[in-house]
């Protein structure tokens, strides 16, 4: 994945802002501005005509903001931030604040003290910029991202406002949805990327990770159309065999033995021998109790591989319902001394057990 499903989200700011709009008096314009000269490059003079501005007695929050963004560029931060704070002062003031010019500066603090590795600082201006914008996007979703790692409480709540607002904006519904996945919250992790499945129908890593928390909470009646889909649609023709087993796995487990075979077929066609669409096939036309095709894909698949367990436990079943227990013997032999599986094991030794002594 990313979050495919290996997904590390990177913190996203706009490091380019448009310089801040001065307001002006009714006077003679200037041959340059303080905007035209940041726009120009020339972030020195900007700076000096601002100050010079400000001497003047015609400071605005907007000029100061201007100054601040002349001194990012020119990586003075700390004489950055400082024209950016008096710039959120001034336009806080109660009588006549102006939003727009509010939120601009916090959110540039924030882009400063993220270059500044000051992560603190970065979640503290975000805190502000939401007190004023609670549902602005870009501050919910660069919020969400910088305190997913110490405060994953906190990320979740900025998910749950932003994403529902717009899934599709940067991706967030497949961000949020992968992170929810990583976090073990598969309820959170399925609502995220279904509100951005929805959305946008197509998107196939949006559907990948779906199908995955799917999986996860076994939820299989549900993940079958999306790994139809997904598997359809995909890209990555490598992944598309392992997309095909899933769904195999899942049309098996919703008791839909006649599309487990056809998808299993869909993979023999893409691999021939692949031992895993064989045991599906087996399982399958056992599940319709077609006892022998499920013999002959559970025979294909001990040719390549004599050691698969689930083969030989599947073959030596259909022995015993044909009552060939000379043939089942050694199979259930087998399977005891070396699966794994407690329960299996039990259930194998029973077989032996009502064997011994019993008609060959």
């Amino acid at each position: 994945m990313k979050k495919a499903l290996t997904v590390l989200l990177v913190l996203s700011f706009v490091f380019a802002l448009p310089a801040f709009a001065e307001k002006k008096k009714a006077e003679t314009k200037p041959v340059a501005t303080v905007e035209q000269l940041i726009e120009s490059g020339e972030y020195q003079k900007a700076i000096d005509l601002g100050n010079k501005t400000i001497a003047s007695g015609q400071e605005t929050a907007g000029l100061l903001a201007n100054i601040g963004v002349a001194y990012y560029k020119l990586k003075d931060n700390a004489n950055a931030l400082a024209f950016l704070e008096k710039a959120y002062a001034k336009a806080s003031d109660p009588l006549a604040p102006e939003t727009q010019l509010q939120l601009q500066a916090l959110m540039f603090e924030a882009t400063i003290f993220h270059e500044m590795a000051q992560e603190e600082k970065v979640a503290e201006a975000y805190g502000k910029a939401l007190a004023i914008a609670p549902e602005d996007k870009e501050v919910l979703y660069s919020y969400a991202h910088i305190v997913e790692a110490k405060d994953k409480a906190k990320a979740f709540e900025l998910y749950d406002k932003l994403v529902p607002l717009d899934p599709l904006y940067k991706n967030v519904g497949y961000d949020a949805g992968v992170f929810a996945l990583q976090n073990g919250d598969l309820d959170r992790a399925e609502s995220y990327l279904t509100k951005a499945r929805n959305t946008a129908p197509e998107n196939e890593d949006t559907l990948l990770a779906l199908s995955q928390v799917l999986l996860k909470k076994k939820s299989y009646e549900s993940a079958v159309p999306v790994l139809e889909k997904v598997s359809t649609i995909t890209t990555k023709e490598m992944l598309k065999p392992a997309l095909l087993q899933r769904l195999a796995f899942c049309q098996l487990q919703t008791n839909k033995p006649a599309d487990c075979i056809q998808t299993a077929d869909k993979i023999i066609a893409l691999r021939p021998n692949d031992e895993a669409a064989l045991h599906f096939k087996s399982e399958a036309y056992y599940q319709m109790k077609d006892l022998k095709n499920a013999a002959a894909a559970a025979d294909q698949l001990l040719a390549l591989n004599p050691n698969h367990e689930n083969a030989m436990y599947r073959r030596a079943v259909i022995y015993l319902e044909q009552k060939s227990n000379d043939k089942a013997k050694p199979l259930l032999e087998k399977i005891a001394s070396s699966t794994k599986d407690s329960e299996r094991k039990a259930e194998v030794q029973g077989y032996l057990k009502q064997m011994k002594g019993g008609k060959k």
